[in-house]
């Protein structure tokens, strides 16, 4: 766990310089509830004023952080921290932040959010008190170009959608935000930030032993007559070769001039049958294999969570942390209002627990590691 701090912080102040060499986009992600504006820093790129006056600004030229304290203004005459007293909901496309001095209770002031139809902030309405006018503010448009290799690049809302907690594996995640507990910054494609679910199977097979079949008392029996039969048979062939007879004789190895040839092995048939023919051979013994057993299989479950250490620039240097993932189980919401984290995946792992947040449609909206949240793009 303290690894997993330490690497947020380092990630955290590599993606805030990176922030700031940008502007916030209307695309960049959807709001649906005014605390979702918490920890949110905009960034426009242009302004107009009451009287029609109007101008671009650089990146991070000017501004707005919301918390939960304060309401942070860089840039331009109204620089400075503005108490928060509430945020509201106005309607479907407003929400406004009342700020307030504590010590000048005449100088209440708000910052009124825009909305477009996709829920994403198109503009806002800053107004530093009542005695000042008030100053619009635009969110920029990304580019063509850029849009594409956003979609290519991050994940998207209801892109991977996991109905069964076994389609996780195999799966990488590429956020396009994360919120900490005081800070939401977006993740730019050079951060190289992404998360992969891995299932590692190893499979191991044992090998088959022959076992040879064991002799019934009845054949070992049979085989020591066969042996005293074929010792006896020796005995007679050494008498006869013993006996001072001559072949012509007997008529054994010399054929007579009265008879016809045969050949040594016919006459030796004939007239010396072997015990192999009344005896039948002795059967070879069979072996008996054991019944093979099915393939054990060994399943081992990871996080690995890859970012870029000079994602703020210089060479790309990727590193990684493994997570070692012992279990999982999913829940469901018992509230009705909460679309983008209808069901739950909390993983156990060796650094503590991993929040995996599915909408209604079991799409990944978002990812919880060590109480900072990754969202996905369009979230």
């Amino acid at each position: 766990m303290k690894n997993a701090n330490l690497l947020f912080l380092f990630l955290f102040i590599s993606f805030t310089l990176a922030a700031q060499s940008d502007y916030t986009y209307v695309t960049d992600r959807q709001f649906n509830e005014p605390g979702e504006l918490y920890g949110y820093t905009l960034m426009p790129n242009e302004w107009e004023d009451a009287s029609g006056s109007h101008g671009k600004l650089s990146p991070g030229e000017v501004a707005f952080t919301i918390t939960r304290g304060y309401l942070t203004v860089k840039g331009g005459e109204a620089a400075g921290a503005y108490g928060i007293s509430r945020i509201e909901k106005e309607s479907n496309r407003i929400m406004k932040v009342y700020t307030l001095d504590s010590k000048d209770p005449s100088k209440q002031g708000s910052l009124k959010i825009v909305l477009d139809d996709n829920r994403n902030i198109d503009a806002y309405i800053f107004r530093r008190s009542r005695n000042h006018d008030e100053v619009i503010y635009y969110q920029a448009g990304l580019s063509s170009s850029q849009k594409q290799k956003d979609q290519q690049f991050f994940t998207n809302r209801n892109q991977l959608v996991f109905k069964d907690d076994s389609q996780i594996w195999g799966n990488t995640i590429r956020p396009h935000f994360v919120l900490t507990r005081s800070k939401c910054n977006r993740l730019y494609i050079e951060d190289e930030v992404s998360i992969e679910f891995i299932e590692d199977i190893e499979i191991k097979e044992k090998p088959v032993k022959e076992v040879l079949a064991k002799k019934s008392k009845k054949k070992k029996k049979e085989e020591v007559v066969a042996v005293a039969e074929e010792d006896l048979f020796d005995d007679d062939l050494d008498d006869l070769e013993d006996d001072e007879t001559t072949g012509a004789d007997i008529g054994f190895f010399r054929a007579m001039d009265d008879e016809k040839e045969v050949s040594e092995d016919d006459e030796f048939e004939s007239d010396f049958p072997t015990t192999a023919a009344e005896t039948p051979a002795p059967k070879a013994s069979k072996g008996r294999q054991k019944t093979p057993k099915a393939p054990k299989e060994k399943r081992t479950y990871s996080m690995v969570y890859r970012y870029n250490t000079q994602s703020g620039g210089g060479a790309a240097d990727i590193k990684e942390e493994v997570y070692t993932i012992k279990k999982w189980k999913r829940l469901a919401s018992q509230q009705s209002g909460d679309r983008e984290s209808r069901y739950v995946v909390t993983l156990t792992t060796n650094a503590g627990d991993v929040m995996l947040y599915l909408n209604e449609r079991n799409a990944v909206s978002m990812l919880e590691i060590d109480g900072n949240r990754y969202l996905m793009k369009g979230y």
